[in-house]
């Protein structure tokens, strides 16, 4: 019999398909609804519940996990992420990975 090349120590986590794509669970529910409502009540305390603090505090987490994804990028093509990975991880193709987060990518412009 031939000896396992991992070793008696090597281990999967049987979670771990659940990092490799996008997807919503509770979990994610459960912490976006989390970040709104710490938000508002760092923002402004007596605006909980009011949808329209819910629509700012949204947009604002938005544009912070936007700002976010170009280093996130960055960081997984040092850890030799294929474009194609990356494009599953992003819910795009291989091309639109590229193009948005490739060479000379810039992020957009603030708009009114």
């Amino acid at each position: 019999m031939a000896a396992d090349p991992a070793g008696p120590w090597a281990f999967t986590d049987p979670r771990a398909e659940r990092v490799a794509v996008p997807f919503i669970d509770e979990h994610t529910m459960v912490i976006v609804q989390q970040a709104v409502e710490s938000l508002i009540l760092l923002r402004s305390p007596l605006h909980l519940g009011d949808a329209g603090a819910t629509i700012s505090a949204l947009v604002s987490l938005t544009a912070e996990i936007n700002a976010e994804l170009p280093g996130a990028v960055a960081a997984a093509r040092e850890q030799d992420y294929r474009w194609s990975d990356i494009g599953t991880r992003l819910a795009v193709s291989e091309t639109t990975a590229r193009r948005r987060y490739g060479t000379g990518w810039r992020p957009p412009l603030a708009t009114d």
